[in-house]
């Protein structure tokens, strides 16, 4: 009788052990992709997604990219599936390959049937798409979101390029939400302190990135700098003062200047260690009044309201109503630097990652160039 006992417990006992080591594995049975959670038609002939025996969804990227709009090429004798003329995904690799980068997959791309395989997640975040995964009753469903609200915190200086750059990526990612927020670049780094719904930081300065990191606020390893500018003196485009550098505004001729409010401003700052070189700065600070951005800055030269005004070259070079009087001298400042860079509370990492990445494409640089940055 106690015989019979112990053999029921020992099988009772393996019975648990194998139900808990095969039912993972086995609960994935059926794999499917929706995209914003309205299933995707797959033909046959293009593949069937499965469950590989590592529960990873394996898809074939000529089926998914399509149905994300992509165009998909391929090359037999590398053995090399292009999407959109940037993505390359090789047979046999780990390597995704992008304009922006590599991605390395966990796993190899296969060729199954004829047909290129690779994680859906692997797929879907090179085109700059999130993923998310549900298992339920052994049908493991792979959501791809497009439908994506991204909020940018970016410079006022960079509001004209980044209004063209806005357009070029919702041409390629209709369904995202973008929003643009621009502003002096401390005061938006204190809105994102205070915890201000944002995903991504285009800053005018280093400074102001760097505060946010060193308060752990920023995805570190998304840092980039990405532009570079000037800064110059402007006048009223029918102003007659005889003025031609900098150091010139302490003429009696010039009543006001105006200038970027140093603590908010990046480009106020650079105004005042400009001034502070040329060992004016008192005296200009008699004369000056304060905008809260680089924007408000020209629009004053631009009305008239100020004699002379501070700004980026780039702001100087789209206005119809003021003109260039001298360039910052050499040294005279710190170097104007752009970065931009991913908050860590955002819950759009890939989308916001992609629209980062965007910055950099040539689309993108393009823009920056024809305004007058200097790409990095």
């Amino acid at each position: 009788m106690k015989l019979r006992k112990k053999v029921l417990m020992l099988g009772a006992m393996l019975a648990f052990i194998f139900c808990v080591f095969i039912t993972p594995a086995s609960a994935a049975t059926k794999a499917v992709v929706t995209l914003d959670e309205n299933p995707i038609s797959i033909s046959s002939s293009y593949g069937t997604p499965f469950i590989d025996a590592n529960n990873r969804m394996q898809v074939p990227i000529r089926a998914i990219a399509e149905n994300l709009g992509a165009k998909v090429s391929w090359d037999g004798n590398t053995r090399t599936a292009t999407i959109n003329g940037t993505i390359k995904i090789t047979v046999g690799s780990t390597e995704i390959t992008t304009s922006y980068g590599t991605i390395t997959m966990d796993t190899k791309a296969v060729n199954k049937n004829g047909r290129i395989y690779i994680p859906v997640r692997s797929v879907a975040n090179a085109m700059g798409y999130g993923v998310s995964a549900t298992n339920k009753n052994g049908v493991v469903t792979a959501d791809i979101t497009t439908k994506v609200d991204l909020t940018i915190s970016a410079a006022a200086s960079l509001k004209d390029a980044m209004g063209e750059i806005k357009t070029l990526y919702l041409a390629e990612k209709p369904k995202t939400n973008l929003i643009i927020n621009f502003g002096g670049s401390g005061a938006l780094q204190q809105q994102i302190e205070q915890g201000a719904d944002v995903d991504l930081f285009f800053s005018a300065a280093t400074s102001n990135m760097d505060n946010l990191k060193n308060k752990g606020l920023l995805i570190d390893s998304t840092v980039k700098n990405l532009l570079g500018n000037k800064l110059v003196l402007v006048v009223p485009n029918d102003s007659s003062l005889a003025i031609k550098s900098f150091a010139d505004v302490t003429d009696a001729s010039v009543k006001k200047i105006a200038l970027g409010e140093a603590s908010t401003v990046p480009a106020g700052k650079y105004a005042e260690q400009v001034f502070t070189y040329l060992n004016i700065l008192d005296q200009v600070k008699a004369k000056a009044v304060y905008g809260s951005d680089v924007k408000q800055v020209l629009n004053w030269v631009e009305t008239g309201n100020v004699d002379a005004g501070v700004v980026y070259l780039t702001d100087a070079k789209i206005s119809t109503k003021a003109k260039v009087i001298a360039t910052a001298p050499e040294g005279a400042h710190k170097a104007i630097v752009y970065p931009a860079a991913l908050i860590k509370t955002t819950n759009n990492y890939t989308a916001s990652r992609d629209f980062l990445n965007f910055l950099t494409s040539d689309k993108a640089k393009a823009v920056f160039d024809k305004y007058g940055f200097n790409v990095l």
